[in-house]
């Protein structure tokens, strides 16, 4: 199978960060472990089955078959290709799961309805190719889109051996959930951590968040593989600290404020405003 909507990085001896392609059906990373005996571990599914499908296949070649899939939270970009691992184990948190039963046949129904229209407006718009080429892949893809729910759920923490799972409650969502690969100190954050990329401050706990980059910070990860961005070093964490500290004083203070230069160039350019404006409004 040709790569077309990751990007697949060693970050240790046996994990992998898959960073989502921009032009494809990812959207979001995911991570890829290699357990003891020859089988493997994905964190995270994508936003389509055709990428949920290449993740296993390259699961498979990289570290052997997989034996589970792990959805960090329930963000349709995260779980949205996860019918590719219907037939495995498929673990996330009761409430990651709820929501995924609650708001994923809507979200299927909202793309299928609103696709057209969501193509039209970009040509109109001129968006970059790369934006209409992911149109095309994500629409290529829509009729085979079904909802794959988790079977098994878990409260606080899971020991799955080598990865340990930790649901870190309101943060980003009602439920974040992290996954550490112990043996070689890779950490995958789902959304907790953005590298260069906005964070979604819309949701969640804020305060919260805060003292959960703290727990992941005294882990002291070797690698970081985030939910938007480059694998990168624990310095994502301080980085996504700085962040959420900066929206919280800027929505403090009265005016108008611009969006940092340093966040500028980040992707979902418009986060920051949007994270902004909501922390006002709460």
């Amino acid at each position: 199978m040709t790569p077309r909507h990751y990007t697949v990085e060693q970050v240790s001896a046996h994990a992998w960060a898959a960073i989502a392609v921009p032009s494809g059906g990812g959207v979001g990373n995911a991570g890829i472990v290699g357990l003891d005996g020859g089988r493997s571990l994905v964190v995270d599914a994508g936003f389509m089955p055709a990428a949920g499908a290449e993740l296993r296949d390259t699961a498979r070649q990289l570290a052997g078959p997989v034996e589970r899939l792990v959805i960090t939270h329930g963000d349709f970009d995260h779980y949205g290709g996860a019918a590719a691992f219907a037939d495995l184990p498929i673990v996330a948190t009761e409430l990651t799961r709820s929501a995924i039963e609650e708001n994923g046949p809507g979200r299927i129904e909202e793309l299928r309805s609103g696709f057209d229209k969501y193509v039209r407006e970009l040509h109109e718009k001129g968006a970059p190719e790369w934006e209409q080429e992911q149109a095309r892949v994500i629409g290529a893809d829509l009729p085979s889109l079904e909802l794959a729910v988790p079977g098994e759920t878990f409260p606080g923490e899971l020991d799955l051996g080598a990865v340990r799972l930790v649901d870190y409650g309101p943060n980003h969502t009602d439920s974040d959930t992290a996954a550490w690969f112990v043996p070689e100190r890779v950490l995958f954050t789902g959304d907790l951590v953005g590298v260069e990329s906005h964070l979604n401050l819309m949701r969640g706990d804020p305060q919260n968040w805060l003292r959960t980059l703290d727990r992941l910070d005294a882990l002291e990860p070797q690698q970081v593989v985030p939910g938007h961005g480059p694998a990168a070093g624990p310095e994502a964490i301080a980085t996504a600290r700085l962040y959420i500290e900066t929206l919280l004083r800027l929505a403090a203070e009265p005016g108008d404020h611009e969006t940092p230069e340093e966040y500028r160039e980040w992707t979902f350019a418009e986060g920051f405003q949007r994270n902004l404006a909501s922390l006002r409004e709460h």
